[in-house]
C-alpha cells in the first residue's frame, strides 16, 4: 500500500515553492542555508544577523547560539531591530522542519529591501540532528500536561464546563478560524499578558497541531495554572468538525 504524504508536508512544500517562484526576476529570493555551513559561519565569526521567528517564551527556553528573537508576527513593528545596512546577511530559522515562520520572516525581510536573506534548511530540528548545541536563557521545566480530544472537549462545551479556552495562535490565524468562545493571546504574547487569564478555570490551550501548546502549557503550570491541551490544536479540531457534519444524522 502506498504511504499518503501528510498533508502538512504538502502544505509546506507548496509555500515554499511559492515564495522562491513568485519572487520575479527584480526581487531577489531567500535562499536556503544548510546547518553545516551555518555552524561554520558561526565558528568564523562571520558578520551576519540570526534570527529566531519563535516566541519570546521558546527563544529563552532553546535557541540557537548568538540568535536574535524576533517572532515573526512582530517583524513588522521591530524592523529597526534588524541592521541598518540592507546589504548585510540575514538568517531565519523556527522552531520544526515544517515550520513557515521563517519562510514568511524572510519574504518580509526582502520587502523591506534586504538582498542577501537565507533560511535555514530543516530550521530548529535540523540543527540538532546535525549535532550542534542549543543554548537556554530560561529553561521551562517541562510538566506532564493532560490533553484532550476534540470529541471530548465537543461534550465539555455541550455541558457548559467552566472552561477557558485559550488560543495562542497567531491574530490572522485566529481571525481566520476559532473554537467558539476561545480567547486569543498569542504565544509571542504570553509571557507578558498571562496575568489577564483566570486562576479559578481549567483552562484548554490550543494551537495549530498541538505541539507547542506543550510548551504552553508548561510555561503556564509554572505559574499556578490549572491547564490542558487539545489534542493535535486547530488542525485536528478542525478535521473532527468537518467529519462530522458529513456524518448522516440518525432518525
Amino acid at each position: 500500500m502506498r504511504k499518503m504524504v501528510p498533508f502538512s508536508t504538502l502544505l509546506a512544500v507548496f509555500m515554499a515553492f511559492c515564495y522562491f517562484t513568485t519572487a520575479g526576476a527584480e526581487k531577489p529570493a531567500w535562499t536556503v542555508i544548510q546547518p553545516e555551513a551555518l555552524h561554520q559561519m558561526l565558528e568564523q565569526n562571520s558578520a551576519f544577523t540570526l534570527i529566531n521567528t519563535m516566541s519570546t517564551i521558546e527563544c529563552r527556553d532553546h535557541s540557537i547560539p548568538k540568535s536574535l528573537c524576533l517572532p515573526c508576527e512582530t517583524l513588522d513593528k521591530q524592523i529597526g531591530k534588524l541592521p541598518a545596512d540592507k546589504q548585510g546577511k540575514l538568517v531565519f530559522y523556527c522552531e520544526s522542519d515544517l515550520c513557515l515562520r521563517s519562510y514568511k520572516a524572510a519574504e518580509k525581510a526582502l520587502k523591506f529591501g534586504y538582498i542577501d536573506v537565507s533560511v535555514l534548511k530543516d530550521g530548529l530540528p535540523g540543527w540538532k540532528k546535525a549535532g550542534y548545541e542549543v543554548t537556554s536563557q530560561e529553561r521551562i521545566p517541562r510538566r506532564a500536561i493532560p490533553s484532550v480530544k476534540p470529541p471530548l472537549l465537543k461534550i465539555w462545551m455541550e455541558e457548559n464546563k467552566s472552561l477557558f479556552i485559550l488560543d495562542i495562535r497567531s491574530e490572522d490565524a485566529f481571525r481566520d478560524s476559532h473554537i467558539d468562545g476561545a480567547v486569543n493571546i498569542p504565544f509571542y504574547l504570553l509571557d507578558r499578558q498571562y496575568d489577564a487569564l483566570p486562576l479559578d478555570r481549567k483552562i484548554l490551550i490550543v494551537d495549530e497541531k498541538g505541539f507547542r501548546s506543550f510548551l504552553a502549557a508548561s510555561y503556564l503550570a509554572r505559574k499556578g495554572f490549572d491547564v490542558t491541551r487539545l489534542f493535535g490544536g486547530m488542525d485536528k479540531w478542525q478535521k473532527f468538525r468537518s467529519n462530522a457534519k458529513r456524518l448522516p444524522v440518525k432518525k
